[in-house]
Order: structure tokens, then sequence, then C-alpha cells
């Protein structure tokens, strides 16, 4: 079911549809993974990655509950979130590459949006990468590392 559809069923279908998904697709990556440890070294198709995902999650709990579900997917990890930009930083262990990995997880994080909120809403994402610039310590208050 494309997600324009799902948004037009009522709140509960969408909750149940959301669940049947996720538990299709938490199974087969189960699969995908229980492959790949079984498989000979030489011939495995591992490319591990981290990948920054911009997000259009809110609210705590839906930081929570995508991040949760991303770690609970065998083959990609949560490493950590910045709620200021709206990006996910993502380890997946078989990214062909970029465009294909975010829209798999922002497929996961719209169809659990579409079951957490009543009303859709905004599901807006940055479109442009965030400015990070490192932060200078002083030396005199980072004590001594040893």
């Amino acid at each position: 079911m494309s997600l324009e559809n799902l948004a037009r069923r009522p709140w509960p279908l969408r909750i149940l549809s959301f669940l049947f998904w996720y538990v299709r697709e938490f199974v087969l990556a189960n699969g995908q993974v229980t492959v790949e440890v079984l498989r000979p070294r030489r011939r495995m198709r591992m490319a591990p990655a981290i990948v920054a995902i911009p997000a259009a999650s809110r609210t705590d709990t839906e930081w929570t509950m995508i991040s949760t579900l991303i770690t609970l997917t065998p083959g990609t990890l949560t490493i950590t979130l910045s709620k200021e930009h709206g990006i996910l930083y993502v380890h997946g262990m078989f990214v062909e590459g970029r465009e294909s990995f975010v829209a798999e997880i922002q497929e996961m994080e719209d169809r659990l949006l579409h079951a957490m909120r009543r009303d859709v809403g905004d599901l807006t994402r940055p479109v442009q990468a965030p400015v990070v610039a490192p932060v200078e310590v002083d030396e005199d208050e980072a004590g001594d590392p040893l």
C-alpha cells in the first residue's frame, strides 16, 4: 500500500498496517543477515556504511520510536541523532547506495509517523546538510587526560 493511500485510512488501520509492514521488514532483514553470516567469507556481500539521513520526526517520542525500530531491524543501527538539524546517523550492513538506503529508512519513518499521528501533518525533511564547526576547548578547563 502506498503512503498516499495509507494517509486516507482511519488511524487504527494505519497502526495495524504499520505493524504488519514492520514485521515483514523485520523477518526479511533477519533472513538477509542470516544468509550473510552463513555465507563463506570470500563471497560476503556486505557493504557497511554510516549514512546521515534527513528525518521528519519532531517529538521526543517520534525520535525514540524511529531510532529504536532502526536498531531493532537486523543489519541497521542508529548511531546518534541530531534533533537540532533533523538528522539520523545510521549504520547499515548492506548499503548499496546512499540514496536507496536513505529511501528505505525514510519509508520506515513515514510509515511510523502515519501510524503515530492522528493527523499526519508535515513530513518535510531538511534538504541541506548541517554545517558543524569544531568546538574549541580551553585546555585549562579540559583537565588532565590521565
